[in-house]
């Protein structure tokens, strides 16, 4: 018997959920040991103990596979993202970003395969890119998760800009835009502000935040692949990249 009268989940319903358990473990596994190239099906299965005409009824493919593994890497990341933000008061909008910042370079650097795979993961679009046509054709799981990771920053982005319009805080404009085509600007508020940001800001804000996001990642993809031309002082490097940044919104201190 199968059925449940309580509610709950099936026999075969909870033996379903502990295998698809058991190959993502053995797949983090086999990402930790040699990194994306190295986690194969057939070498699942054999730890898992099926066959591997098995695995297909619960992954149709290695990219499906993949694909709900990085979802997993995403929970994990935003679930360190929020309890570092959520160390500051909601209103503490400047104190939260930079948790977002120093979160993010947290995990990456300490899960450097795991990483590695949402950053190449798929091929010819990265897990981490957030594709704002895509979102709007066919917003998938893993996109979402990419949305929600960015937004977590920006929204925190848009809350500072709306105190700093009705003058709650003391904040000077971002600096000057560098000149830039009608098509560009476009791009910037049509995707960058929707997708990246989460709220709609001036198109100087949006530049602002853009360029710094753009900027952190470039920061956490070097340091985890250890690229950084700075190897004694990243802290502090760190620390003046971020101070520079808010200089940019037009914030000091």
């Amino acid at each position: 018997m199968t059925s449940n009268t309580a509610g709950g989940p099936t026999r075969r319903e909870r033996m379903r959920a502990e295998t698809i358990a058991e190959i993502k473990a053995s797949a983090r596994r086999q990402l930790q040991e040699g990194g994306p190239s190295g986690i194969s099906l057939r070498a699942i299965a054999r730890e898992v103990g099926v066959t591997p005409a098995a695995l297909y009824r619960y992954f149709d493919s290695l990219d499906a596979l993949l694909h709900a593994t990085c979802v997993d890497l995403y929970d994990e990341l935003i679930a360190d993202t929020v309890a570092a933000m959520d160390a500051h008061p909601k209103d503490a909008h400047l104190e939260r970003m930079k948790s977002w910042i120093w979160a993010f370079r947290a995990w990456a650097v300490g899960h450097r395969r795991e990483f590695e795979l949402m950053i190449s993961f798929p091929d010819g679009k990265a897990a981490m890119l957030i594709d704002g046509e895509a979102l709007e054709r066919d917003p998938d799981p893993l996109s979402r998760k990419a949305l929600e990771h960015s937004q977590l920053c920006g929204r925190e982005m848009a809350a500072f800009y709306r105190k700093a319009e009705r003058g709650e805080i003391e904040a000077n404009r971002p600096a000057e835009l560098p000149a830039m085509s009608e098509g560009l600007k476009a791009e910037l508020m049509e995707k960058c502000s929707a997708f990246i940001v989460g709220e709609d800001m001036p198109l100087p804000w949006v530049f602002s935040f853009t360029s710094g996001w753009v900027r952190v990642f470039g920061l956490v993809v070097m340091e985890a692949f250890g690229s950084l031309p700075v190897s004694e002082n990243v802290d502090e490097f760190y620390k003046t990249q971020v101070l520079s940044m808010m200089h940019d919104f037009g914030i000091e201190g």
